[in-house]
This record gives structure tokens, C-alpha cells and sequence, in this order.
């Protein structure tokens, strides 16, 4: 079931000409069908066990939901308590979409991708909320990917402009979400498990569900893990700090204060096997298979033959784009003289690569406008050019499943053999764009910006190469 205030379709805007070839139409229709498969409230609806919800006579439900699904996750709950007749007590839903509605519980929008007022404002929203929680009491706990930052306020002991500094020097080191998270949870209010240690601790039951974006879909690296044992000591950060040199990004009150959890003046987090943590076991039951699946069974639907990667994609955004456009390249190449469609063949399109996961970019000090999804991209656009008529018949989208890449007002881009000299053409230098990490003006100039709006949904990204 899609929400009446789901998204429509991605449309681009501003196209340049020709922007609207069949090619374009089609990748972007197999991206919407992508979304449509991560739907969170379907997701979390199948998910809730109306049998189990039903007995639990006397205990008052709450719910806690945060992440860029948070409003249709929260939607799910509410719905399927009701048609089981109960009623939710209260909570809150903290969430990035302004135009996001859950009654009749309240929205706090915070602040992504780096935390600011409205992420602290949420995570002392949950500190005002614990104390309503008694022993006995359900508490659904929904989390999905971009929780970390819109909920974040630091633990005691590290100053916000510390958290701050940390958020953006692992930002910008291009360091792999997991990693990241390692760091982010320890300083955070809610990370590492102290919010499911919190409720456990009020004798309340807690149920964990979560839309993964990440690969792997480890409970403990998504959203922070608040409802998950830290499998990671402060030894162990330090040590991982030295391995992916990552001390530059390290601010000193977040050094000193792994070193007083070394020392035991802080206390550790919680670990497995902790009491307060005993019952609580996060699930997932969203992720980027979802929408994998989801698209290839649209783009077989119109007879396209589909090949789907078995590894997700990670790694340097550039150095990935370059690679799948060269793999596109060669599997055209390979393609017979006539088609051999799996069903009655609608489209130009004769084969379709598809991709997930998730690429980084090392901004540096000075980074321009853009996110990975448009970096993967403007590499794929430069390497089908650099291929000549070979690269010629080839579309690469790359999007967010989110639909906002990196601090942007795009999913991400449909590129082909063209889009590099429209660039070009357009007085910017691609070349330096690419270097720069400057790929959304470029992009733009060539009408390849794939603009949807937030989509509600969050599973990583998703890349599609079109083959004619």
C-alpha cells in the first residue's frame, strides 16, 4: 500500500534537449518502481504481528520513530494498532521531510546531512518522552537510515561543537558508513544502544524494526544502532582510527573522551549480553534488495533481459562510475546481432545492469555541489564518452533511494555518451567539475539532474544501465 501523500513518480526538471528520450523515460519509470518496492509502511505493516499485538491487554503502546521513513514506518504502526483496537499512548516522530504527518503523534523535523538545532531538539524530545514510559509498557521503536544525524544530541562530556566536528571531518574523509557509525554512536545520546538500554531499563518491551541503508543491514551500524549492542570498545575505535587514518577527523574532546572510557571514569556501552539490552532484538525488514527486486521485476515486466549484480557496489563514487559504464560498454558489445527478448519487447531497451549499494566521496576542504549518486554519474558520462560509438545507445541512472543526494535537491542523474559534451558545451568544464566534486552544476547543465523530492523511503542507491 503506497501512503495517499506518497510521492508520485521521479520527474526530471529542466531538461535539455532530447532529455526526454525513451531511454531517460524508461530509467526513470524502473527507478520509481524501485522506490515503490522499498515502500516502508508496506514493509512494516507486513511486519507487525496483529495476533501478538492483540493480547497484550494493559500495556500501553509508544512509538519512537526516526530515520527518513519515520513518517509512513510510524503511519504502519498506528494503523495496524488500531485495526487491533489499541490505541497509541504518544511518541514521536523525527523525521527530514517538512511536509511529513503521523497523527496523532507529533513531528520533529531535525537536520541532515550534519546535525543542527532540530536534530538536538529531537533527541531531548526522547529524553522528555522516557519518563511517560512505565514497567509493562510497548514501545516500537522504527528506525531507518539518516536517523544518526536527525536525532543527535552528544552524551555528556563532549560538546556539540565536538559531535559537530566530528560528523563533518568522517564526512569528509569518505570513510565507509559502517565506520562512520562506529564513531558517530559512541558520542551520541542515543547511539551504541543507550536508547533500547534506556527503555529496557523501564521495564518497557521493545519492539526494533528497521529499513536498512546499509550494506550488510547490521542492526548496529544503521541509524547508530540505539537499540544495539556496541560490538565496538573504545580500545577498538582507537585501533580503527590508526588502521583507516582517520585521527585528522578525530576532534581532541572525542579523543579524551575515549580515553576516559579507557581509564573507566566513562562507562562503555552497552555490549552483548547486557541486561538492560536482554529481549530486545532489532529486525530488519526493509533494504536495498527490496527495490533491486522490485526493478527488475518492472523492467522484465516489458520484456528487457536483467542482470543484477551479485556484490553491492562501494568504494570511490568516481572510480565506480568509470567501471560500470566501461561494464555497460562491454555488455553491449556482447549483445547478439538480433534481440532475444524474455517477453514481448516495448521498449528499445534489450538489456538492463542493475546495481546497489553504496559509493563514498573524499570531499576535502574545499568541496563543491553534489553527492555520490551524481559523482558515480558524471565518471560513468566522462568514460561513455571517452568509449566513442561505443559508448553510443547506453543510459546510466544513479540515484538515492531517498531522493536527495548528498546536500543537493536531486536523487541523482541519467546520463549517456552525450551528457559530457553537453557539459562542455555549456561553458563548464566537466573535467574540473569531476575533480572538484562539483558534479550537480555540471549535471545540471546538461538536464541530467534526476529530481524526484524525498521519496519516504531510504535503502541506499540504486544504479541502472540501459543498453539499446
Amino acid at each position: 500500500m503506497i501512503a495517499d501523500d506518497a510521492p508520485v513518480p521521479p520527474t526530471p526538471s529542466r531538461p535539455a534537449p532530447g532529455a526526454h528520450s525513451a531511454a531517460r523515460t524508461l530509467a526513470e519509470s524502473l527507478f520509481a518502481a524501485a522506490v515503490r518496492g522499498a515502500d516502508p509502511y508496506d514493509a512494516t505493516e507486513r511486519a507487525l504481528d496483529r495476533s501478538a499485538l492483540g493480547i497484550a491487554v494493559g500495556a500501553r503502546p509508544w512509538i519512537i520513530a526516526t530515520g527518513k521513513a519515520a513518517a509512513p514506518m510510524a503511519r504502519a504502526t498506528i494503523d495496524v494498532l488500531a485495526s487491533v483496537e489499541r490505541i497509541v499512548e504518544g511518541g514521536l516522530v523525527v523525521t527530514s521531510d517538512t511536509g511529513a504527518t503521523a497523527h496523532p503523534l507529533p513531528v520533529i523535523v531535525g537536520d541532515h546531512p550534519l546535525p543542527g538545532a532540530g536534530s538536538g531538539h529531537a533527541a531531548d524530545a526522547v529524553l522528555r518522552l522516557l519518563p511517560l514510559i512505565q514497567p509493562g509498557d510497548d514501545v516500537f521503536v522504527l528506525l531507518s537510515g539518516g536517523a544518526s544525524s536527525l536525532m543527535a544530541a552528544p552524551v555528556e562530556g563532549i560538546p556539540e561543537a565536538a559531535m559537530l566536528a566530528l560528523f563533518q571531518g568522517l564526512h569528509r574523509s569518505g570513510a565507509p558508513i559502517a565506520v562512520m557509525n562506529a564513531f558517530r554512536k559512541r558520542v551520541m545520546r542515543w547511539g551504541g544502544g543507550r536508547l533500547g538500554a534506556a527503555l529496557g531499563g523501564a521495564g518497557a518491551r521493545v519492539t526494533c524494526l528497521i529499513a536498512s541503508d546499509v550494506i550488510g543491514d547490521d542492526p548496529a551500524s544503521i541509524a547508530s544502532g540505539p537499540c544495539s549492542a556496541d560490538r565496538h570498545s573504545a580500545a577498538d575505535l582507537i585501533e580503527l582510527a590508526q588502521q583507516q587514518r582517520l585521527w585528522p577527523a578525530i576532534p581532541d574532546p572525542v579523543r579524551t573522551y575515549l580515553d576516559h572510557t579507557l581509564t573507566g571514569e566513562v562507562p562503555e556501552t552497552p555490549k552483548l549480553g547486557s541486561e538492560t539490552l536482554r529481549g530486545i532484538e532489532p529486525r530488519i525488514i526493509l533494504g536495498n534488495a527490496d527495490a533491486l527486486d522490485a526493478a527488475q521485476a518492472a523492467a522484465r515486466g516489458l520484456g528487457i533481459t536483467v542482470r543484477v549484480a551479485p556484490t553491492p557496489i562501494t568504494g570511490a563514487a568516481r572510480s565506480t562510475g568509470d567501471a560500470i559504464a566501461r561494464a555497460a560498454v562491454v555488455a553491449r558489445a556482447s549483445l547478439p546481432g538480433r534481440p532475444t527478448p524474455a517477453g514481448p519487447l516495448t521498449t528499445p531497451c534489450r538489456l538492463a545492469l542493475m546495481w546497489g549499494g553504496e559509493t563514498t566521496v573524499a570531499l576535502g576542504a574545499t568541496p563543491g555541489v553534489g553527492g555520490r549518486a551524481q559523482e558515480l554519474a558524471l565518471a560513468a558520462a566522462r568514460a561513455l564518452h571517452d568509449a566513442g560509438a561505443e559508448g553510443r545507445g547506453i543510459t546510466i541512472l544513479s540515484a538515492g533511494t531517498d531522493g536527495r543526494d548528498g546536500p543537493s535537491d536531486a536523487a541523482g542523474a541519467i546520463v549517456d555518451a552525450r551528457t559530457w559534451a553537453r557539459i562542455a558545451l555549456s561553458a563548464r568544464s566537466p573535467e574540473r567539475d569531476l575533480a572538484t566534486h562539483d558534479a550537480h552544476p555540471a549535471l545540471d547543465a546538461a538536464g541530467a539532474l534526476l529530481r524526484t523530492g524525498m521519496t519516504g523511503t531510504n535503502v541506499n542507491d540504486v544504479v541502472i544501465a540501459l543498453i539499446e
